[in-house]
């Protein structure tokens, strides 16, 4: 993980709420999965983002991830990154289906940037959580570029109507240049309650960026008003802290993943600590594993290959904690990582997804109703040196005994990673586990993208219906 000078941010968008143009996208469907594209045309009017509206590319969207209900299998909630740009895209956008993903309709966070009659220039890092009681959290962060790097600042927007509809949003932590990689969790037992982390990067000392620290506030009221930040953990001069989750364990106590990575080793770690007092304390933290940290760039066009190195954490029904990671080497090989604990976040084991050997990113994990885990990410098996193309597809695999043997499957794909609007198609995609099997949400771009340089995708996979 580098340290970046400033966000890819996203905006919020005005839709009425309608029907998405959900329907069989060209990557079609691979070995069960129904490959469908999730985004459509820009809804945002030219120049409504202020600054930064030159710069943003309409019909480009990235860095989806979605909800489920632990109530209502079948309800989920999306949401993403539209019209990318830089330092930003012109907002976040929300989308509903009741039917497990089959058909969508969108929604917009009002209020989040000047393009839904708020102040903000921009917005990026959309999260959502489905608590036990029904209400949906929406994380965020937003910002204007009053300076190099921009203020940025956490806000967070509930709805009580399953997604259909969101409150303004709330101010979580104040702008600050060094404001980043924000979450939200909703309890799964305690009525309006929710957790946002986030990390905070020290701008004066760059270079690097380093002296961060991960942060951490509640919610007891249903977003209505939030806690002031608590430290969860200092890493330190010389390390950053970044993509920090909250998993609420069986006990009701709270467990933080996050990654680290040391500037003056060079060394990426997985880390995670517990709270029993829902977040006013946190426990030393534990070292999860070790995570390769390289800045590893495509041998034919010279652009940086996405390795984020964001973590990717989901607790199962009986208690067990797994957390997928990122493991290439090499601009060709890689892994896909597995760690898992069986006491709360305590202890660890770490192993390998099998017949994963090709550069390989931005891992999702989810589990079903059925206990079953899985995991969907990209790699560049299939690419071709020297074909003026970078191969890239998206995989999914599933293990029902707890992560002891995995069925692979081919999801979508292939699509040209070197189309991806600036480079990049975003730092993490999402996963949510049904009653039975899974849906995916990703982006792609050319020649899978319909609407733009790149589109959001939602497959429905590992579903049992062949």
């Amino acid at each position: 993980m580098h340290a970046r000078p400033f966000l890819t941010i996203g905006t919020t968008l005005l839709l009425a709420a309608v029907p998405l143009g959900v329907g069989p996208a060209a990557a079609g469907e691979h070995h069960g999965a129904r490959v469908e594209v999730l985004t459509g045309p820009t809804p945002f009017p030219a120049g409504c983002s202020g600054e930064v509206d030159d710069l943003a590319i309409p019909g480009a969207e990235l860095e989806p991830t979605i909800t489920g209900d632990p109530a209502r299998p079948r309800h989920l909630v999306a949401t993403w990154q539209q019209d990318i740009g830089l330092p930003a895209a012109r907002s976040d956008l929300v989308a509903t289906s009741w039917d497990g993903g089959r058909t969508w309709r969108s929604s917009d966070i009002p209020g989040l940037t000047r393009c839904t009659g708020g102040t903000a220039d921009f917005a990026s890092d959309p999260w959502l959580s489905i608590g036990g009681d029904g209400t949906v959290y929406f994380s965020g962060l937003q910002g204007s570029p009053t300076a190099d790097p921009p203020p940025v600042g956490v806000v967070a927007s509930r709805s009580l109507d399953g997604g259909r509809t969101w409150s303004e949003p709330a101010t979580v932590a104040v702008a600050d240049p060094g404001v980043d990689t924000d979450s939200v969790t909703a309890s799964p037992t305690r009525a309006g309650h929710a957790y946002v982390v986030w990390a905070t990067w020290d701008h004066s000392l760059q270079p690097p960026m380093v002296g961060n620290a991960l942060r951490f506030a509640r919610t007891t009221d249903s977003g209505d008003s939030w806690s002031p930040a608590v430290l969860v953990h200092d890493p330190g001069p010389t390390a950053v802290d970044f993509s920090g989750h909250v998993l609420v364990l069986p006990s009701g106590d709270l467990l933080a993943v996050w990654a680290n990575f040391d500037v003056d080793s060079g060394l990426g770690s997985l880390l995670a600590s517990r709270s029993p007092d829902e977040g006013s304390t946190w426990e030393t933290a534990v070292p999860i594993a070790v995570q390769p940290v390289g800045f590893f760039q495509d041998p034919e066009s010279g652009v940086e290959l996405p390795q984020p190195g964001f973590t990717a954490p989901v607790i199962a029904p009986d208690g067990t904690v797994y957390v997928a990671s990122e493991g290439s080497t090499s601009p060709t090989t890689g892994a896909i990582n597995l760690s898992r604990s069986r006491d709360g976040g305590r202890t660890w084991t770490t192993s390998r997804l099998p017949d994963v050997s090709a550069f390989a990113f931005e891992p999702a994990i989810a589990v079903d109703g059925r206990g079953s885990v899985g995991v969907v990410w990209y790699d560049i098996r299939n690419d071709r040196p020297r074909d003026a193309e970078l191969t890239t597809d998206v995989w999914f695999a599933r293990s029902s005994d707890s992560g002891g043997t995995w069925r692979q499957e081919h999801v979508a794909g292939p699509f040209d990673l070197r189309t991806a609007p600036n480079h990049r198609i975003g730092e993490y995609q999402g996963l949510a586990g049904l009653r039975r099997g899974f849906t995916a949400v990703f982006t792609m771009t050319a020649p899978q993208a319909v609407d733009g340089p790149s589109d959001v995708f939602v497959a429905r996979v590992a579903t049992g219906r062949r």
